[in-house]
Formats: C-alpha cells, structure tokens, sequence
C-alpha cells in the first residue's frame, strides 16, 4: 500500500508503564503517521496491550510523553483523549450484551465533541451491512466476529482520526477478519484515519499494515515499512 505520509498524528516518546511492581513498558518509542495502519507484533506477554492502554490512559504513564498531533497527551484523563480523536477497540470487544446494536452504537457518541451528534447510521451501515440488519438484536447474541465489527463501528462512531486496534482478529473465523482488513483499507485509504493496530496473524498484518514495529520485554526491538521485512523476518519475532 503506498500512502504519502505527513506528519506523525502520534508520537510515544521513551514511555514506562508498570502494574504495581511489575515493570511492563521500558522506554517504549514509536510513531504513528497520518492515513496509514501501523502494527505493533511481538510473542504474548511483551507489552503490546499495556502499551495502547497506556496511550489511551487507562495505566498511567510513569515516564516519558505522548503526542497527539503535536499536543502533549501523556497525562489526559481517557474521556478527554476520546473526544479528542482517538479511540481504543479493546482486546475481547467489550460491547454490552443485554443493549441492542444500536443501544451499543449511541454509547460511541459519549466520545463525540459535539454533545449534539447523532450516529452516522449511513456511513456506519455501509460499512458493517450486518448492523443494520441486527439493530435491534441485543450484542450478546452476536456472533464474535459480528461483535467485533460492532466494537469496531461503535469506535467510528465519534469520528476519532486515530484508532487503535488491539488483535481485532482473535476468535473470528477468517472471512470476517478479511472483511474487516477491507474496511480498515477502506477508512484509511478514503478518510484519512490513522490506526495503531495490535495482531499476531502475519496474514491479516500483511493485508493492512504500512510499517511495522516489533516489541519485546516492553522495548521496540525493530521496525521498518511492510517493503522492507520479508516474511521470515515477521515469523520470526513472533513465533513462541
């Protein structure tokens, strides 16, 4: 995929994160540029998780800072990152099972700058067609890969300019995680979003991804475009 590139829309600057005791992230650095999917790959275990959580604010950062289009974001509290654009798909989805589709869609706009907007039902159902059609089906009687795609509109909702994705392919058979390859081409390619996704399939990374960063024991070990790394080189930082 060839994009041209301006600016970065995020820089994580030399950040340490810990729980408790346990020190996670240990001068952690990486970029994101506008319009374009970077991933982040590495065995279980290395940081890749408590790093989005971190850039979300949801663990605070104990060193180093955050940029988000050149504002210093390190300390901001999750809500105001959220309506500042940014918006954080969870590991395992988390919607809410008894609320309907669309129940789950309007709390997307919690994060909305304007306390006034409504969802873009067009544009989202455009790109998740099986929305539209289970508005009313309660989230906990989706599939998983359906959930998925709800967790994932459900971020779009608020219009962020930077999504990050946390392994949005695990669990989900792989015909829906190739659709979702496609939408994410899709918002890059026509909107301008930039995503900072986490995964451990090479074949869907393969699909999306313009550079890659590979982490171990909290630390970036390498990074370089999709051009660049060969396969081999992908199979081997992951594999266990």
């Amino acid at each position: 995929m060839i994009h041209t590139f301006q600016a970065p829309v995020l820089t994580v600057n030399n950040i340490s994160a810990a729980y408790g005791q346990s020190i996670i992230l240990r001068g952690t650095t990486l970029s994101v540029k506008k319009g374009a999917v970077t991933t982040v790959m590495g065995r279980n275990g290395v940081g890749k998780t408590t790093l989005l959580k971190t850039i979300m604010g949801l663990l605070p950062a104990q060193d180093g800072t955050i940029l988000f289009n050149n504002e210093n974001v390190t300390t901001l509290p999750p809500h105001k990152k959220a309506r500042a654009g940014i918006a954080y798909v969870p590991q395992g989805r988390e919607i809410i099972p008894k609320l309907s589709v669309y129940e789950n869609l309007q709390l997307g706009l919690e994060a909305h700058p304007d306390r006034k907007a409504k969802i873009p039902e067009d544009e989202i159902y455009q790109l998740f067609p099986i929305l539209k059609d289970f508005r009313k089906r309660a989230g906990g009687n989706l599939s998983g890969g359906q959930q998925q795609q709800l967790s994932i509109a459900r971020a779009l909702v608020s219009r962020p300019s930077l999504l990050l994705l946390d392994e949005p392919t695990e669990g989900i058979q792989p015909s829906i995680a190739q659709e979702i390859g496609s939408i994410l081409q899709q918002l890059v390619q026509e909107k301008g979003l930039s995503v900072l996704l986490v995964e451990q399939k090479i074949d869907f990374a393969n699909q999306v991804t313009d550079h890659y960063y590979f982490m171990d024991r909290g630390k970036m070990v390498m990074d370089g475009t999709a051009e660049e790394l060969k396969h081999s080189e992908l199979e081997k930082h992951i594999s266990v």
